[in-house]
């Protein structure tokens, strides 16, 4: 893995506003438009983002000099989602989206984002961090499991087959 990338040092993480709604959508329209296999990817919808916007939760963009390359989004208190994962408890962040330019693709980011969540959850005192997969997505995939998530389990949620990844904390 090339580290020309770090976050802390020449990458920012920077927590989304609810006036910069229009270009979180932008943002992710972009990536989808661009990628080859679209069905890996479950878009969140304008109340979705809302939503992660307006509690505890939260919506980053990775910035490289001022540039958007990626976006990220943990959330909490999503019982129905936990519920669908047939998670033990209700008390899990859900790392509801990761999403990075392409040409930043490669360079660790991914598994960084990731570290910064397990630190979130740890602060929040959440039990564990969650996420869905697409089981052909072989990219986040190895990320999900050289992060020490464990396959929770396989099941049909957002339109397709996906795999629940779970890291838990306690």
């Amino acid at each position: 893995m090339n580290n020309k990338y770090i976050i802390g040092d020449n990458i920012d993480i920077s927590a989304v506003s609810l006036d910069e709604l229009n270009k979180v959508l932008l943002f992710q329209k972009e990536i989808i438009d661009n990628m080859v296999n679209k069905d890996w990817f479950v878009p969140l919808t304008e109340e979705e983002f809302i939503a992660a916007l307006v509690g505890r939760d939260n919506v980053y963009f990775l910035l490289y000099k001022d540039e958007i390359i990626g976006l990220f989004v943990l959330t909490c208190d999503v019982p129905k989602v936990l519920a669908d994962y047939k998670l033990p408890d209700s008390n899990y962040m859900l790392i509801d989206s990761i999403m990075i330019k392409e040409e930043y693709r490669g360079y660790g980011l991914h598994k960084q984002i990731l570290q910064y969540a397990y630190e979130r959850a740890r602060h929040l005192k959440m039990n564990g961090l969650v996420a869905s997969v697409h089981p052909d997505n072989k990219y986040s995939l190895y990320n999900f499991i050289a992060s020490g998530y464990e396959l929770f389990d396989v099941l049909i949620v957002h339109g397709g087959m996906r795999n629940i990844y779970i890291k838990r904390l306690i």
